[in-house]
């Protein structure tokens, strides 16, 4: 192969990413499909009303949470740098993966300069796609729920690198894994989820 042919830099922490979830290592998705599900459960009304959803009763939630299906079985996510011409997707099918180079009628568009894109998806995140989302890292789509899969998967590297500090959930100490992963899947996840709520709130009131 010769040097051009190399899957570059991007594609291979992709095709790290997909190696990994399909290896289930450390279960991963285990712990954050459920939590990307209640995500998208609360956000099957309007971003406004999705606000105010501590207001709901406990009978109304309940239905909200069972009204949509388990994330990550029927999606393509693409990320397509804003400074090259390169394209690549990662294609979830019963979350099993594959890597292409290439997107086809992708659910999800994920939009950075190539070295931001390529330090997110790193298996030891040197950039947290919290910090630039909304300014150098736009996710889009035409369904709010597959927005919310693909703010989930960006994610991924992060959970990775606090399973590989050490948090191993297959351990003797699983209890104690299972409380520190989730909790890690929670609070990445929402945090990322709250500013796009936040960011694509600031944007309709300004249209």
């Amino acid at each position: 192969m010769s040097k051009d042919d190399e899957p570059k830099s991007l594609e291979k922490n992709l095709q790290h990413i997909s190696q990994n979830i399909n290896s289930d290592r450390f279960m991963l998705m285990e712990y954050l499909g459920p939590v990307v599900d209640g995500c998208r459960a609360a956000l099957n009304v309007s971003i406004e009303k999705a606000q105010v959803l501590h207001k709901m009763s406990e009978d109304d939630f309940d239905q909200l949470v069972t009204s949509v299906q388990d994330s990550f079985n029927d999606l393509t996510i693409c990320l397509k740098p804003s400074d090259t011409d390169d394209e690549f997707s990662i294609v979830f099918d019963r979350r099993k993966t594959t890597v292409f180079d290439e997107c086809v009628e992708p659910d999800v568009v994920i939009t950075a300069e190539y070295d931001t894109l390529t330090a997110i998806c790193d298996s030891d995140p040197k950039l947290s796609p919290h910090e630039v989302l909304g300014t150098v890292l736009k996710v889009s789509g035409s369904d709010n729920l597959d927005i919310i899969q693909g703010l989930g998967f960006l994610c991924y590297p992060s959970l990775l690198r606090v399973a590989q500090s050490g948090i191993d959930p297959s351990s003797l100490l699983s209890e104690d894994a299972d409380t520190v992963i989730m909790a890690s899947a929670s609070d990445l996840v929402v945090k990322l989820i709250r500013k796009w709520i936040d960011i694509s709130l600031s944007v309709a009131d300004e249209e």
